[in-house]
């Protein structure tokens, strides 16, 4: 009997497939629900809905804090960090790629960034814990803002 192919995966290959394996699975539900005739907006808000409650622990905390939350999320699923710059009050995000997500559109046949819609999942999280967000694409990047509601 012959020895099979190492088992062993190293951290970097295991980060790598799960990048793939999210984006995969977050475009195939967009394509899942635009096949069907069901809105992407109601599942991005069910979805930003859901998770809402587990960021409770950062009501009150420097939307510094909060953003780079965001970030390590963005980044966990193969986006890449641009910057992040501001204070405790006021803070914006620059978000570049989703790597994986451009050929596993094409396979998918949607547009090109039609995972953008996630990004409006941060909507009910943001205003549960009172924080003022918007975000919009300029060319190759996603630009994020946060603010304390109050700082309006």
């Amino acid at each position: 009997m012959s020895e099979a192919a190492s088992t062993e995966f190293t951290t970097e290959e295991l980060l790598l497939q799960a990048q793939g394996n999210a984006a995969a699975f977050v475009l195939t539900t967009i394509s899942y629900l635009k096949e069907r005739g069901l809105t992407v907006e109601d599942f991005v808000e069910f979805f930003g809905s859901q998770f809402a409650p587990g960021w409770d622990e950062l009501r009150g905390q420097p939307v510094l804090d909060i953003a780079r939350t965001v970030a390590m999320n963005a980044v966990s699923v193969g986006c890449t960090l641009g910057s992040l710059s501001g204070d405790d009050a006021r803070v914006e995000l620059l978000i570049r790629g989703w790597p994986a997500a451009e050929d596993i559109s094409r396979i998918l046949g949607l547009k090109r960034n039609a995972g953008d819609a996630m990004w409006d999942s941060f909507h009910p999280i943001m205003e549960r814990i009172g924080i003022h967000y918007a975000w919009r694409r300029e060319d190759g990047t996603v630009k994020l803002i946060f603010e304390h509601e109050s700082t309006e």
